[in-house]
């Protein structure tokens, strides 16, 4: 079991997420703004299976579907935080289970270190056939 110690980041950043999903009402998409003469028409924008669906927002809910939409923004990025976290501990609990460290990133790849390539790792640039 993990100390609560190594817990408290993974913690702090669920709190948050129940904070914002218990006091605020989120809404993916984008609110666009059309300016036709004078007035302004707001609509909130998102795509479903490859189409573009849109919903009318009045003028006068413009600020409170922002503030939706900031959450949604919101959301999205305490969940990549938590992903890390689960990540990071996810690797720690690895290695303390099989007495080696998990591998990071792209190049811990075994056999990539040891030369299993080559150096630069691209092919040679051609030549324009167009200068001839």
């Amino acid at each position: 079991m993990k100390k609560t110690k190594d817990l408290a980041g993974y913690k702090a950043t669920v709190s948050r997420l129940r904070t914002l999903l218990l006091r605020e009402r989120v809404v993916s998409g984008t609110l666009n703004v059309q300016t036709v003469g004078n007035a302004k028409r707001y609509t909130l924008t998102d795509k479903v299976d490859g189409k573009t669906r849109c919903l009318y927002v009045p003028v006068s809910m413009e600020a409170e579907v922002r503030r939706y939409v900031e959450n949604w923004r919101a959301l999205k990025s305490l969940l990549l935080e938590m992903s890390e976290w689960t990540r990071r501990l996810l690797a720690e609990e690895i290695a303390a289970t099989t007495g080696r460290a998990a591998a990071k990133g792209k190049g811990a790849r075994a056999g990539a270190a040891a030369g299993g390539r080559k150096a630069a790792g691209r092919s040679p640039r051609r030549k324009s056939r167009s200068a001839t």
